[in-house]
């Protein structure tokens, strides 16, 4: 005779971007008060961490992550304590965000929040907005346009005091190094005033 073993999801969810909504792979899920991590892959692989230098597979019936994806398996009902982290993207989002879930729950949402500069671009004489501004971090490749309302976000950069350069072929340039490093999964505001070519 042949018995089948039956394996029961307990707890699942995905792991996605606050500001795009799109899955985050290489995270990992810890259950807090437990002995094991789950790894977050791209190509669904799951390990349990103990040395960092020497992962340890876990039984393909605890728990797979794929795409941001995952899911615990053969949990006991009750509460649980997820903590999520991205230590390959550690200067990029928020790390060791905690929360708390009942099992069985299939339909768990964990937004980390990327770190992100927004603001609003306006002429300086009249305030009024400017589209189309080029909005860069000086040394490197992110960089964005304003909107028609003069508005623009840099998602998902790395957290550091980086210089702001925003241009306009009708414009003045501006370059501003901001005096207070970024931190990790922060969101912050910073607006800029260009000076019309023709001014006086």
């Amino acid at each position: 005779m042949i018995i089948k073993a039956s394996h029961k999801v307990a707890i699942a969810g995905t792991i996605k971007d606050e500001f795009t909504e799109q899955p985050i792979a290489d995270t990992i899920v810890n259950i807090v008060g437990q002995n094991f991590n789950i790894w977050a892959t791209e190509n669904g692989s799951f390990y349990l961490i103990g040395e960092p230098k020497s992962p340890i597979k876990l039984p393909t019936s605890l728990a797979k992550i794929e795409n941001g994806f995952f899911n615990f398996m053969d949990l006991p009902d009750g509460e649980y304590k997820l903590k999520v982290s991205a230590p390959n993207f550690k200067l990029r989002y928020e790390q060791d965000k905690e929360i708390d879930v009942t099992a069985p729950n299939l339909q768990i949402s964990v937004e980390l929040s990327p770190t992100q500069l927004t603001g609003n671009v306006r002429r300086s004489d009249n305030q009024e907005p400017i589209s189309q501004a080029l909005v860069k971090l000086g040394g490197s490749e992110y960089q964005t346009f304003t909107d028609i309302e003069g508005k623009y976000t840099l998602s998902d950069i790395v957290a550091s005091s980086p210089t702001i350069q925003v241009s306009h072929k009708s414009f003045e340039l501006s370059t501003r190094k901001l005096e207070q490093q970024l931190n990790p999964g922060e969101k912050r505001t910073e607006d800029f005033s260009l000076k019309p070519l023709n001014s006086i």
